[in-house]
């Protein structure tokens, strides 16, 4: 989305961005169904028949987060081995081996370290792809793109901001149908539940318009918390990205520093941070599956430290219950497309974080410091 949609979306009250914000997040559902759709009919021209050795998934920001999130779906259904990568990694640091993909991912299709790392692949004589939702981006002009945007109804307010929330999980799903399709193309055996991770990602909209109903009760828990509270966000697995973005709509909206970290490594070095006169809020994206022991141990240690807990979770086991003093229950029939509907809090927590506490001043210019950043309008990029 252009710079000036960003910039006259901040000069609204807040009052009435957050309920605009809260009115596009309940679009999301819908516009994931579409995603869903349009990216399906796609495949077949854009990732073909080739079988890749290895895979790379490439992007930055959200789209890094996606790309973190999606990886073991294509270990899984694929077989492929499969590295999430910063795009600048990939550009500058990465050896490319023959006969790896190279998917670049970025909504606008403007990111110049993302066109940097697709160009990178190019002439190290692999192929490379594009997921971006700009059908007129120089993404689509230099590589084959899955094109994510949904059909939009008109061109409100309401719907720009439901893209903007939704870049995510438009960028997830169309990297979960890829590693579907190439499982199904290398003829991996675990493409014979193919339609079974379809029938899950095809329930997903229906669970992502559910989750949104835990608005009231994140808006609730934020006016309990106090100004001086430190939030961290923790995943492991595919829930790690989903950690990455809490944190980054969080301070996209509020602009105050917060913690997204894997949870191993939370253990190991953020927990040292946590302080009963800073509120320490410590939010575990939790899903059932291998990572759920450690996730309880983490848990407890937290209350011991005085902080308190809040868990995102698919599964209603009284052990995770028992150790967060709130859950956010989301459906999801499995940890590895888990993410799709987990995201939902994270956002809602965003949006109230604004009604909360504002957004700061001088937004509109450093987003345009950003713009020149991360679309290569300095020098240096």
């Amino acid at each position: 989305m252009a710079e000036d949609t960003y910039e006259r979306l901040l000069q609204i009250p807040t009052a009435q961005l957050v309920a605009m914000a809260l009115e596009g997040l309940s679009q999301q559902g819908k516009m994931v169904a579409n995603v869903i759709e349009r990216v399906r009919g796609q495949l077949d021209g854009v990732v073909g028949v080739t079988r890749p050795e290895r895979i790379y998934l490439a992007g930055c920001g959200d789209s890094y987060f996606a790309a973190l999130s999606a990886r073991y779906a294509f270990e899984q259904f694929s077989g492929l081995a499969t590295v999430a990568v910063e795009s600048l990694e990939l550009a500058r640091y990465t050896l490319l081996p023959p006969g790896s993909l190279v998917i670049v991912i970025s909504s606008g299709g403007e990111v110049s370290v993302t066109l940097e790392a697709g160009r990178a692949a190019r002439q190290a004589g692999v192929d490379a792809i594009g997921i971006t939702s700009q059908k007129t981006s120089t993404m689509v002009q230099e590589f084959p793109c899955l094109i994510t945007a949904p059909d939009l109804s008109s061109n409100d307010a309401a719907e720009q901001v439901a893209l903007i929330l939704g870049n995510f999980s438009f960028s997830l799903v169309a990297l979960y149908l890829v590693a579907l399709h190439l499982g199904q193309r290398c003829g991996h055996p675990q493409s014979r539940k193919f339609k079974h991770a379809i029938a899950e990602i095809e329930a997903v909209p229906e669970a992502i318009e559910r989750a949104t109903r835990a608005s009231s009760e994140i808006q609730e828990y934020l006016e309990g918390v106090s100004d001086q509270a430190d939030f961290y966000f923790i995943g492991a697995g595919p829930s790690h990205g989903v950690a990455l973005f809490y944190q980054a709509k969080f301070f996209e909206q509020v602009q105050r520093p917060v913690y997204g970290v894997e949870l191993e490594e939370f253990a190991h070095e953020q927990f040292l941070l946590l302080r009963p006169d800073r509120d320490a809020q410590v939010w575990f994206i939790a899903p059932h599956g291998p990572g759920r022991e450690r996730v309880l141990e983490i848990m407890a240690g937290c209350r011991e430290a005085d902080a308190h807990v809040v868990a995102v979770t698919n599964s209603d086991e009284a052990c995770v219950q028992g150790q967060a003093h709130l859950t956010f229950a989301v459906e999801a029939a499995s940890e590895m497309f888990s993410p799709l509907v987990s995201v939902v809090p994270g956002e809602l927590l965003g949006i109230h974080a604004l009604g909360r506490w504002g957004s700061v001043a001088c937004t509109p210019v450093r987003r345009r410091q950003m713009a020149q950043l991360t679309r290569g309008g300095r020098k240096n990029t």
